[in-house]
């Protein structure tokens, strides 16, 4: 599997490991959520996260989350499962390079 590396300023290398065990959380939560038809679960974690991502250097994780929000809004079930495996998919695959005085 291909890895994607993404640059991200060493000034938030100690939050980074939390960060992306909370979105493994919310994998699971949201996996749950779809099942039992939660809808607004699935709107509100993708809300959280569409907000949160960038801030940590990873705008896929907020276009994901702005996908998920939007499939939710919209009750999209087969949207929801699509951004969800994206999701999971990229936490997967995500290498971190730390650097020092990032732009």
């Amino acid at each position: 599997m291909e890895k994607t590396i993404i640059h991200i300023s060493s000034d938030l290398e100690p939050l980074i490991p939390r960060y992306l065990e909370n979105r493994r959380t919310d994998i699971a939560t949201l996996y749950e959520a779809l099942q039992t038809n939660n809808i607004e679960t699935v709107r509100s974690i993708g809300h959280t996260i569409k907000g949160s991502g960038a801030s940590y250097g990873l705008e896929e994780i907020s276009i994901i989350g702005h996908t998920l929000e939007d499939a939710a809004k919209s009750s999209d079930t087969a949207q929801i499962q699509t951004s969800i495996t994206r999701l999971v998919h990229f936490l997967e695959t995500l290498e971190i390079v730390f650097v020092e005085d990032m732009p």
